[in-house]
């Protein structure tokens, strides 16, 4: 058996050798992640929440609060901040290592916040931030060759860390109905693009632009839900200028590289018509909010979120497909301080 053995390290030796050069493999490839800071926060288990979506419409999203994120979202659940971790970094902490890009959630449930209707109160540091991503799409029926149903798949962010919504604010008002929290300003949109499992690539406009929302309780606490309707600008503006020169407000009325469609006097462009007649097109969204923890002391809050908004239309070109976000929020109720301009 020793000859067949010459010239080959033994089996121990190679196994030495496989492990050294993973581990090595390893540590080279650490070396390419972003440093953290030296005093890093203290971060904390993310906390069970829901954002299951009902088969029957966005309305019933926020009522089916009770599985945790992890299972809708099929990753791996990544660690919560506080909002103490948030207060207590520098922007030199926070440079580079993503934190910039999440939502605090409220530690432990303590006491219900009461809106005292003597006084004038706002919804300041809303922040959202997605989890899921998904995209309406007909898929084949299992069993039934030839037959398709439309259903939300999962896809692939392809956005960097710039997807969170943050700095949001607007007034809290009792009305008629209840409480209602209507948008006024703020990071209230974020230009993201997710790609299909076919490869296709889908951009849209995450936002809550002009958002008003309804509460489901005269107080906010645990197990109260809120929901309402949004604006969703085009993804691009009038002054976007396409591949041939096209735009909404400037630019080419007609596509000038194709000069041969123009030799009838210009009704062969009409199969183009959509591309060159450019439009700022806004659509409604909605979305649908549970919150599950509230500091009563600090008017923190902190909960899950359904959102549904349709895609980009290439400025009327296409025809846009139906988006799915799924992800957590966070706000602070505060007392008018004058600084306000609404």
């Amino acid at each position: 058996r020793d000859h067949l053995h010459a010239g080959h390290p033994p089996r121990r030796e190679m196994f030495d050798m496989r492990t050294i050069t993973a581990l090595g493999l390893v540590a080279a490839a650490s070396a390419f992640q972003p440093a953290l800071p030296s005093a890093q926060p203290k971060l904390r288990a993310s906390s069970a929440a829901t954002t299951s979506m009902q088969a029957n419409g966005l309305q019933k999203a926020a009522a089916a609060a009770a599985v945790a994120l992890p299972l809708l979202t099929g990753m791996q659940q990544a660690t919560a901040i506080t909002p103490e971790d948030v207060r207590g970094l520098t922007y030199l902490q926070v440079k580079g290592t993503g934190l910039a890009n999440r939502c605090p959630e409220v530690g432990e449930d303590a006491g219900r916040i009461a809106i005292d209707e003597t006084k004038k109160f706002k919804i300041v540091d809303f922040c959202l931030e997605p989890k899921s991503w998904q995209i309406e799409e007909e898929v084949g029926k299992q069993g039934k060759k030839g037959q398709t149903t439309k259903e939300f798949v999962d896809t692939k962010l392809m956005t960097r860390a710039t997807y969170t919504l943050s700095g949001i604010e607007g007034t809290l008002e009792k009305g008629d109905d209840g409480l209602v929290f209507k948008e006024k300003g703020g990071i209230d949109y974020a230009p993201s693009t997710v790609q299909l499992p076919g490869g296709e690539r889908v951009p849209f406009l995450f936002n809550v632009k002009e958002l008003k929302a309804f509460f489901s309780t005269p107080d906010i606490g645990a197990g109260t839900e809120l929901g309402g309707l949004f604006r969703t600008p085009s993804y691009r503006t009038g002054l976007f200028l396409d591949p041939k020169g096209r735009g909404g407000t400037t630019g080419y009325d007609m596509a000038v590289a194709l000069p041969g469609l123009e030799a009838d006097g210009g009704e062969g462009q009409d199969e183009l018509f959509a591309e060159t007649n450019k439009v700022f097109q806004v659509t409604d969204g909605s979305i649908e909010m549970a919150i599950d923890k509230t500091d009563a002391d600090t008017g923190e809050f902190s909960g899950v979120f359904v959102s549904e908004q349709l895609s980009d239309t290439d400025m009327g070109s296409k025809q846009p497909k139906k988006v799915l976000l799924k992800g957590i929020m966070f706000g602070r109720v505060a007392e008018y301080d004058g600084t306000e301009d609404y």
